[in-house]
């Protein structure tokens, strides 16, 4: 089911006073290989949308030298100019985290391939390093991207109908208003599932593959809430699309369909298992993905 956004004019003025939290700072972890490059037009389009200072962070083996760096990486002066050259000391994954927390309003960009891989379904040893330290806003990408341009047309905001998924609301709405891009708001309603009991929760009706006379009200009080959690300005095209189904793959399979550039979604700190849904995304979306963390 997709429900267009219509006349949200009412709800957008009444939290226009939400304020601006633009991110300042965007932290692009590279090491010593190729896949780690392939994080770097993503990070570099982001800190254009947002007019905000790139932080290389390298947390390669060996240490070099701020020329060495752009050679070895094959960085040219217009990729990178004005970057911030940081290099780790310590802990590489506590140098970048610490990092994040150390720069204003941060944006952490990176590719799942950094560090070391250790199994079939986990990613790099860094990457599983950095985020056992649950950074708080980070953008992971997977290799197979390549190093090609990567532009913002179209975003999909992943919400469950929970307060938990709030946080995420917030930055889709900032990019789309930055960038010109439509957002997709999708929910993903799992078929056998508890709903969901947290206050605040608006889960969805029942027979989500069935046309019900409840579908449109329900329709109309998710978009509300979205809107006012992220105060959309009017001209930023908002549609919200419903679904059954598991939610990784589910959210994986609109993202491939629809063409999206970049998925936005909260996540609890929690990856453990190798199908939880935060990794089935970031695996298989075939774009970036923004995690926005929100304790639960």
């Amino acid at each position: 089911m997709t429900a267009a956004m219509r006349d949200w004019k009412a709800a957008i003025e009444a939290t226009s006073g939400r304020a601006d939290e633009r991110i300042q700072s965007i932290v692009l972890a590279l090491d010593n290989t190729d896949e780690s490059e392939t994080a770097l037009p993503v990070a570099s389009k982001l800190s254009e949308l947002y007019q905000a200072v790139l932080h290389v962070a390298y947390v390669g083996e060996s240490t070099v030298k701020r020329r060495e760096k752009r050679e070895s990486f094959n960085l040219n002066d217009e990729k990178t100019r004005g970057a911030v050259w940081e290099q780790s000391s310590g802990d590489p994954a506590e140098f970048v985290v610490r990092l994040t927390r150390e720069l204003r309003e941060p944006l952490l960009v990176l590719c799942t391939a950094l560090g070391t891989q250790r199994g079939k379904n986990r990613f790099g040893s860094m990457a599983e390093s950095i985020f056992a330290l649950k950074p708080q806003r980070a953008v992971l990408l997977t290799p197979e991207r390549g190093i090609k341009p990567w532009g913002l047309r179209r975003i999909l905001l992943a919400h469950d109908g929970t307060p938990i998924s709030h946080p995420a609301i917030g930055p889709a709405a900032d990019l789309a208003q930055y960038s010109g891009a439509e957002v997709i708001a999708i929910h993903v309603a799992a078929r056998g599932e508890e709903r969901p009991k947290a206050r605040g929760s608006l889960a969805a009706p029942l027979y989500v593959d069935q046309p019900q006379h409840e579908w449109p009200a329900w329709a109309e009080e998710f978009m509300k809430r979205v809107v006012a959690g992220g105060a959309l300005r009017p001209g930023v095209h908002f549609k919200l699309k419903v679904i059954g189904g598991q939610a990784g793959s589910e959210l994986a399979d609109v993202a491939r369909e629809q063409g999206v550039d970049l998925v936005v979604m909260a996540w609890h700190g929690h990856w453990d298992h190798a199908d939880c849904a935060t990794r089935v995304v970031v695996r298989n979306a075939g774009c970036p993905v923004m995690l926005v963390y929100s304790e639960g």
